[in-house]
């Protein structure tokens, strides 16, 4: 069978949770300005980008000659970087730091809900014959070791988990990095995660494409690219309507950096002045 139960179940329980946030908020109101960085939200922020980091890697990873496999890493990475996140969400809620809460849960749903919307083409495209295989369903059978055995229910459901939980990963990262961008700002991003897909172990080794999946002809890259911007293109429609500011982290970095390291010499030419005036 080419399309299963589990794969129709998701992409429809994904598009509902589109739709629910597109009428939920029809227009995207206008975002608050950027307010200064604090030493906690940077590192709270960097706990989050770590564990959002590890979802999409180990992967990359595990199908990398001579580098651990998908159960050992699912285990001792993925499962972890999940408690990561969760610790780092639950502290920045205590620490009444809105900013980061609002976009660690904004960048999951919408990278969530959006790879819905890639999956609707992926699916049409597998179907059709364009795509050499279901991902999701080869994500689970990895992640079990069951190769010899095939893929079974559970095997896809956990496939499946784990195929959204990467959608969630890069929408995360977005949020993080990026904050507040007009739609077209994601649909870059989604781009550029199809050009780093096309040229990484999972579909080059994997899959068995080769580089941009130019192996088995254009079929594959024009059907994984037209996902892709369309998981962009809805993934920042929903980031421009909730993300409540602006502000990118390289710049807010920068001026923690520059505003901490100013307050120290100011410090310290008035510590100068007061010891010659004791003197």
């Amino acid at each position: 069978m080419l399309i299963t139960v589990v794969d129709v179940t998701f992409v429809l329980a994904g598009l509902t949770f589109v739709t629910i946030g597109l009428v939920r908020r029809k227009s995207a109101p206008e975002p608050e300005p950027a307010l200064p960085l604090t030493w906690a939200e940077l590192s709270l922020g960097g706990a989050a980008l770590v564990a959002a980091g590890i979802g999409p890697n180990i992967l990359v990873v595990a199908l990398t000659p001579g580098m651990p496999e998908m159960p050992a890493l699912g285990k001792y990475a993925l499962l972890p970087s999940l408690a990561l996140l969760g610790l780092a969400w639950v502290a920045a809620a205590i620490a009444g730091l809105r900013r980061l809460t609002n976009r660690i849960w904004v960048g999951i749903y919408a990278g969530a809900a959006a790879t819905a919307v890639l999956d609707v083409v992926r699916l049409t495209g597998f179907s059709l014959g364009f795509m050499p295989g279901n991902m999701p369903r080869m994500f689970g059978v990895l992640l079990f070791d069951q190769m010899a055995v095939g893929p079974s229910t559970i095997s896809d459901i956990i496939g499946y988990l784990y195929h959204y939980w990467v959608g969630a990963c890069f929408g995360l990262t977005y949020t993080l990095m990026v904050g507040w961008t007009r739609w077209w700002g994601a649909l870059i991003w989604g781009v550029l995660i199809e050009l780093g897909m096309m040229v990484t172990p999972p579909m080059v080794i994997a899959m068995d494409t080769g580089y941009f999946g130019l192996k088995q002809g254009p079929g594959i890259l024009i059907v994984s690219l037209t996902a892709h911007v369309a998981y962009g293109v809805i993934m920042g429609l929903l980031i421009q309507r909730y993300v409540r500011s602006r502000g990118h982290l390289p710049g807010l970095v920068w001026q923690l950096l520059w505003g901490s390291a100013r307050h120290s010499v100011l410090s310290s030419r008035s510590g100068k002045v007061n010891t010659q005036s004791e003197i």
